[in-house]
């Protein structure tokens, strides 16, 4: 359950939290209310019913017996059940409350010296006043009325001595459905929790736009080097960061031309004293010497034109344009071909899509450069292409010695080689990955590596569609 609420988005989570915190007050300030609004009615129908009590005792007192079923029938309602007995239909509990002692009391001080009273809360039947006077009349005791109909809500039930052998019966309560909320207060409480919690939600929504912004601010830079300031508007405690990132932005990119600048600045300087260099061989007898050293100027000229271009490729980007692939890659085999290469490349069906493909096909070739130096002689080159929702997927695998897992990413880097590479008769200066990683990411894709099975390795790079 935790990871799931993690796993979603931020404005979600909060939505999540702002919803069960409303509706959890929501509910319990409902149960509160309905406790109270129960609790006070229950008071003021028990304190209601004493008095009325009260008053048709003091009638009965002073009227005939014989009227006494007429006042009882004209002195009682639906809220209030009154009966006269020879015996207490109520006994007397063992101990009182204070509410109770304090409805006694006020019986007492009315005359009324012999009383049983308890406090209840239970469902009991509605008696209209015709089925009351009914029951009354065919002897039916308050037990036996309490069997029918409508129900409500019992506060208080009670017995007061008349005579020398009466007893005044009396049941009070309120309709059950007034302690209930009705739906119209319910329908417009949640109406105002539904507008508060969206409501927030849209607050939130809004201030978390710069957020987005620098989402999309730092994939633009990651994948194209495009700087991409955001607006420094939005909640004050965002303000400071998007200043910084806005800030970063700029001296990444700054900092990143720089170095290419050096980068291809060395390169091209150094070229001077290795040329004076090769012409003052020329000159020299011939020897073992002399070819040894011109080998390795050539060498050396080789790295600093492959480190030139790295340096031009990482500053600009080639334009995209619409390409059929399948004759790129076959044009690519072609020639690997006529080198004695073989390439296991089998046309799909024809894939024409914009992408930029001098670079493509810089990129494979690095990666078949890499198969056939450090493949091995029983080495298998394979060159695959799909398509994949919006990317490009090109794979290059072969079945030499392979690269171990833990230098899968290290040899991404620039200038790592490893150590079957480290040779003074080649020119590789570690740049074909971290060339194809690098135009990978600026086309919105990338580089991965894996091992083939049993042995090799399978390079796969992306480039999105569109951008």
């Amino acid at each position: 359950m935790t990871r799931w609420y993690q796993g979603l988005k931020l404005i979600h989570q909060i939505g999540l939290v702002i919803l069960l915190g409303f509706g959890l007050s929501f509910f319990l300030s409902i149960y509160l209310l309905s406790s109270e609004k129960s609790e006070n009615l229950s008071f003021l129908s028990s304190s209601g019913a004493i008095q009325r009590v009260i008053s048709v005792t003091d009638i009965l007192a002073q009227t005939p017996t014989e009227l006494h079923s007429s006042i009882i029938h004209a002195s009682q309602s639906t809220d209030l059940s009154l009966s006269i007995s020879r015996r207490p239909q109520v006994d007397e509990p063992a101990r009182h409350s204070s509410e109770e002692l304090l409805l006694i009391r006020r019986l007492n001080q009315a005359g009324l010296e012999q009383v049983h009273l308890a406090l209840v809360k239970r469902e009991r039947p509605i008696l209209n006043m015709s089925d009351m006077h009914d029951a009354m009349m065919t002897g039916m005791t308050m037990r036996e009325m309490h069997s029918s109909r409508m129900s409500y809500i019992a506060t208080i039930d009670g017995s007061v001595k008349l005579g020398t052998d009466t007893w005044l019966n009396f049941s009070s309560g309120i309709q059950q459905d007034t302690t209930h909320w009705s739906t119209g207060i319910l329908l417009s409480l949640v109406g105002v929790m539904i507008i508060t919690v969206g409501g927030c939600i849209l607050i939130i929504h809004k201030a978390l736009t710069p957020i987005r912004n620098l989402e999309v601010s730092a994939r633009q830079f990651a994948q194209n080097r495009l700087v991409s300031p955001i607006e420094s508007h939005g909640p004050a405690d965002l303000l400071p960061t998007i200043t910084a990132f806005n800030e970063m932005q700029t001296q990444l990119a700054d900092y990143i031309q720089e170095r290419s600048k050096l980068l291809a600045a060395i390169s091209h300087d150094l070229r001077t004293p290795l040329t004076s260099l090769r012409l003052r061989l020329e000159f020299i007898e011939e020897s073992d010497d002399k070819q040894q050293m011109l080998q390795t100027l050539s060498i050396m000229d080789k790295m600093l034109t492959s480190t030139m271009r790295f340096a031009k490729d990482d500053s600009q980007l080639e334009p995209r344009q619409r390409t059929n692939i399948n004759s790129l890659l076959q044009t690519v085999v072609d020639e690997y071909s006529d080198r004695n290469v073989h390439i296991d490349y089998q046309d799909s069906k024809m894939l024409i899509e914009s992408i930029p493909p001098l670079s493509i096909r810089r990129m494979i070739e690095n990666l078949v450069n890499n198969s056939v130096q450090y493949g091995g002689e029983q080495n298998t080159i394979a060159l695959k292409v799909k398509k994949q929702g919006q990317f490009l997927h090109f794979e290059v695998s072969d079945t030499g010695v392979g690269i171990e897992d833990d230098k899968l990413q290290e040899v991404v880097k620039p200038f790592t080689r490893l150590d079957s590479a480290r040779d003074t008769g080649s020119s590789n200066v570690g740049l074909g990955l971290s060339i194809t990683s690098t135009l990978a990411s600026a086309y919105g894709g990338k580089l991965t590596l894996q091992r083939n099975s049993p042995s090799g390795l399978i390079c796969t790079f992306t480039i999105a569609l569109s951008q």
